[in-house]
């Protein structure tokens, strides 16, 4: 592994990014300033925090973690990424104590709102801040903002437990030492050019290209609106959630049918779009963690990707035999994961255009969260979760699974150019109607199960629209 001050002085060389952060740097290129790829986490602490000995772990980590002090540098238009030996601390402290409460909550919400929207720019580092709000004598709101193509969902939690640790050993003059890493992610990203470039990026290439051969690249979901020009990537979400008694019974028809519980909600969604649109041929997106190396688990670094899962209802088949239809196609896909979703939309070519993003519009989501994630502990201060203060979407529609170990929690993003918010909640009410239907019959044909309500009609949902 290349010794990091090395690569901290090469400031027209570095290292080469990997291809899904390369695909992030290009669309920064045509749209720069966009915080579409932004990745908020909010906090809230209660409890005596000391916010020095806060920015001392904070700066610990990031001379840990390279991606920390990464930034994006192009010759002769080729980017290169360079990890800096050393940057200024983000962490930006408000007192807003003074205040009175309605006017405390506000500007809280104004900040973070800032904080979450405010674009980086990529050629300088660091790619993330920390806003630390004090709204009380012993009430914090945190709110930890990094750029995409230095981090991913696995990485913020890596981040938040490293610092947490520090901070520990920091306030009880423990000392703690981090299990030294043997690897940072540039390692990853020269590491998968090379395979990419070798007999196993072919064999990929050429598996996707049978798999999604033929496929329709536009999903063609109803919506409340006719798709703009462009997209704005302006977004909402909505939050409910699934019913213990039907979490239950997924869990008990996935060990049933051999499937996990990814497979058994897939299968759902994957029959609901199918109702909405008429379609028996569809393309969903799933993440991928991408992290198959020991060495790899401990860093931070844009690690995730996309896998394009190919959803077969043709036939009417039962919810048994679609689930059946979905585990082979899941499996597959996984097996066949380490091909970048921007090397496959290269290979396969789709028709493309700038309002839709290429080969499919929905994102599928099972993430699974131990109930203690949800809260996090620093010595006399307890962290909790806060829902992020994002209003964008990437995708038409991003549909997110939660499994606790106590509950399954369901969160749509959605694009607020394409759907109303009360469209989005049937849409999620549509789902558990369907789910319970088939966890209570799942020999029942796909085309039979309940949607809770009035019949949808896709075909009269697309002729209201195109009188709008």
């Amino acid at each position: 592994m290349t010794d990091s001050s090395e690569r901290g002085r090469a400031p027209h060389g570095g290292s080469p990014l990997s291809v899904t952060q390369e695909q992030l740097w290009l669309l920064d290129r045509v749209d720069p300033g966009n915080a579409s790829y932004n990745t908020p986490m909010m906090w809230r602490l209660d409890g005596r925090l000391d916010a020095a000995l806060l920015a001392r772990a904070l700066g610990a980590v990031a001379r840990r973690q390279e991606m920390l002090r990464a930034y994006v540098v192009a010759a002769d238009g080729v980017p290169h990424q360079v990890v800096a030996d050393e940057v200024p601390l983000p962490l930006e402290v408000t007192d807003l104590t003074h205040l009175p409460q309605a006017d405390r909550e506000a500007e809280t919400d104004r900040i973070l709102a800032e904080a979450a929207h405010r674009p980086f720019d990529l050629g300088r580092p660091p790619l993330f801040r920390v806003a630390l709000i004090r709204t009380g004598p012993e009430q914090h709101v945190m709110a930890l903002v990094i750029h995409h193509i230095v981090s991913d969902g696995w990485s913020l939690q890596v981040l938040l437990q490293e610092v947490a640790d520090l901070y520990a050993g920091l306030v009880t003059g423990a000392d703690v030492a981090l299990p030294p890493l043997t690897a940072q992610f540039v390692d990853y990203a020269r590491m998968q050019r090379e395979r990419l470039a070798g007999p196993r990026g072919e064999a990929l290439a050429a598996y996707w290209t049978r798999q999604l051969a033929g496929a329709p690249v536009d999903l063609g979901l109803p919506t409340d609106r006719p798709r703009p020009a462009v997209t704005d990537f302006a977004g909402d979400r909505y939050v409910f959630q699934v019913p213990e008694a039907l979490r239950a019974e997924l869990g008990a028809l996935a060990r049933a049918d051999r499937a996990s519980m990814f497979m058994v909600t897939l299968a759902g969604f994957v029959s609901l779009l199918s109702r909405l649109t008429g379609r028996q041929d569809l393309l969903v997106g799933t993440p991928v963690a991408n992290r198959d190396r020991p060495e790899w688990g401990p860093l931070v670094g844009y690690f995730a990707d996309t896998l394009v899962l190919r959803g077969d209802v043709g036939g009417d088949p039962s919810f048994r035999e679609l689930l059946g239809r979905v585990r082979s196609t899941a499996l597959a896909g996984f097996v066949h994961r380490d091909l970048p979703f921007r090397v496959l939309v290269e290979r396969l070519q789709p028709e493309r255009a700038a309002n839709r993003n290429p080969l499919f519009q929905v994102m599928f989501i099972l993430q699974n969260i131990p109930a203690r994630r949800r809260q996090a502990e620093m010595p006399g201060v307890t962290m909790t979760r806060l829902d992020d203060v994002r209003s964008t979407s990437i995708f038409d529609l991003r549909f997110d699974l939660f499994e606790f170990e106590d509950e399954l929690r369901g969160q749509l993003e959605y694009s607020t150019q394409l759907f109303d918010r009360s469209t989005v909640e049937r849409i999620a009410s549509q789902y558990v109607a369907l789910l319970t239907d088939a966890c209570a019959d799942p020999d029942r044909p796909v085309s039979a199960l309940s949607l809770g309500g009035a019949h949808v009609d896709a075909a009269a949902f697309n002729d209201d629209l195109e009188e709008v």
